[in-house]
């Protein structure tokens, strides 16, 4: 598939820095042996429908 052709699914990225002993979060990137990086990806309404709409049309093709 052409990578021109691929559905645009709607969403935000919010990155957030944790410190695995205390829980503390950071908005902002930190440093540190106890120190992790959490991703979270929060996909819009708009976004899912298009995301069902490409599953669905991938069930099709797989139950032919």
């Amino acid at each position: 598939m052409d990578k021109d052709k691929l559905p645009k699914i709607e969403c935000t990225t919010i990155v957030t820095w944790r410190n695995t002993m205390t829980g503390e979060t950071f908005k902002d990137k930190k440093e540190g042996d106890n120190i992790v990086q959490d991703v979270t990806v929060q996909v819009t309404n708009k976004g899912l429908q298009v995301f069902q709409k490409v599953m669905n049309q991938k069930n099709d093709k797989n139950n032919k």
